[in-house]
């Protein structure tokens, strides 16, 4: 509750269409602050059998998304080795569409729904809806860290801001 407001959270599964990777550019655009990625880049590396989670609020807004995606094992080995530490580049042929392999490629809030944990409940609904496999998480923030140390086991520091997270699901 916010001012006497009490707010209505939602947290939904969606396939990536045009129109929620729309959302979720609009999204990063606000979070990250020297965004410079087009809709183009969205397009091409996510398609509609890929899926998120999102966090909409009472008035249906979306305020956060969470996007887990299946990776060829060889974009895994690499993420879990510390070899690719920045996914903005990676080649949107190792998103695949099934994989017991995948990719936690973000969790974002806008910054008033931060620090209420919302982000621990688009994981919980992750984990709760997730197939057999292995899953890996790269943080680059603090926030991210302590988010994937909540539900994930620590792999590897990268740098004093990246660390990997990875968790064997068994279902």
């Amino acid at each position: 509750m916010e001012n006497g407001k009490k707010f209505y959270m939602r947290i939904e599964k969606v396939n990536l269409t045009k129109e929620n990777l729309i959302k979720i550019q609009k999204i990063d655009k606000l979070f990250y602050k020297n965004n410079i990625l087009d809709l183009n880049w969205y397009l091409k590396r996510y398609n509609e059998k890929h899926s998120a989670f999102f966090l909409t609020d009472d008035n249906g807004e979306t305020v956060g998304y969470l996007v887990s995606v299946p990776i060829k094992k060889e974009l895994y080995d690499a993420i879990v080795n510390g070899i690719m530490v920045n996914d903005l580049y990676v080649n949107p042929r190792m998103f695949v569409n099934r994989s017991s392999y995948n990719y936690v490629v973000s969790c974002v809030l806008l910054k008033e729904y931060q620090r209420r944990g919302y982000g621990s409940k688009m994981i919980n609904e992750l984990f709760n809806d997730a197939k057999k496999g292995k899953y890996v998480a790269l943080t680059i923030t603090n926030d991210g860290y302590y988010l994937a140390k909540k539900f994930m086991e620590h792999e590897k520091i990268i740098d004093d801001k990246t660390n990997v997270f990875v968790k064997d699901v068994n279902k």
